[in-house]
């Protein structure tokens, strides 16, 4: 009588776990569910990502800008940043311009203060910096290079870089930075113009 007990419990207890479980059906409508919402989120998720790199592209740029006025008045010669040549790109890369700086940058010391950077100079890197391939950084009008000069004052008026998702400067995320002689650095949403 006692087996017969235990067996009659053992059979409950297998019953109610097997009911606990999804079944086929109701595991299909989770992943059906599921596979909605994800496609809802898809776009704006893909924006957030490109928000997110052009975010970094400008968070280095700044870094960048702010190490060589430091490094200009502490060596007390001119720092330089010059745009990375094709040769040293990502496959696929083309730059079409010297106001295209899409491979990223070097930061160098202009060792003779002349204000040109000869070859020699060219290897005496501080500083490399890359971009994520798709996106471009654009400095429109003032060529290949930003100087540093020995009081920290960043030459040329009005220094302006536009960093661009990868569908160009039309995109949602495209971004302005610029920078005043005195070093204020401002960020300002699209392609526009500095103040």
């Amino acid at each position: 009588m006692l087996a017969r007990g235990q067996n009659l419990q053992k059979n409950h207890s297998a019953r109610h776990c097997a009911q606990a479980g999804f079944n086929i059906i109701e595991l299909m409508v989770g992943v059906v569910i599921l596979g909605i919402l994800a496609s809802m989120a898809a776009p704006s998720f893909s924006e957030s990502i490109k928000r997110y790199r052009i975010n970094a592209i400008r968070d280095d740029l700044v870094a960048s800008v702010q190490l060589a006025r430091a490094e200009a008045i502490r060596r007390r010669r001119p720092v330089v940043l010059i745009r990375e040549e094709q040769a040293s790109c990502s496959a696929g890369v083309t730059l079409s311009d010297t106001h295209e700086w899409s491979c990223g940058w070097r930061m160098v010391e202009d060792t003779n203060s002349n204000g040109t950077i000869s070859p020699t100079e060219r290897t005496r890197i501080l500083q490399t910096t890359t971009i994520p391939t798709g996106y471009s950084l654009m400095h429109p009008g003032l060529g290949e290079q930003m100087t540093a000069n020995i009081w920290g004052q960043v030459t040329g008026a009005g220094q302006r870089f536009v960093i661009a998702p990868p569908e160009g400067v039309s995109g949602k995320s495209t971004t302005t930075v610029c920078i005043n002689t005195g070093g204020r650095i401002r960020t300002l949403k699209d392609n526009v113009a500095c103040d």
